[in-house]
């Protein structure tokens, strides 16, 4: 949940403007940091779930609690799995 509070403007401005509670946003960080907390949670969708099971193999990605999916186009170059990797060396822990 840290990562994303690294998105101050987006998680701490837009986002809550954008869904009108930027009233609710609390001043101070640790403060911020408990909102976040509370105002991102959510399930993870079962497709969002065999992507983290097929990266970071059952044992790993059935243990995530949080994350955030994103989808490559299906305009273009689409990269194979070893290109993925390269571009994101996280996927390889």
């Amino acid at each position: 949940m840290y990562g994303v509070a690294a998105h101050e403007s987006q998680m701490f401005e837009w986002l809550p403007w954008h869904g009108g509670r930027l009233d609710k946003v609390p001043e101070g960080e640790k403060e911020r940091l408990e909102w976040l907390t509370g105002s991102r949670g959510g399930r993870i969708s079962p497709a969002v779930r065999e992507s983290l099971i097929k990266w970071y193999g059952e044992d790993k990605g059935n243990k995530v609690t949080h994350a955030e999916a994103f989808e490559i186009c299906e305009f273009g170059r689409l990269p194979d799995k070893d290109e993925i990797k390269r571009l994101f060396p996280m996927l390889g822990n």
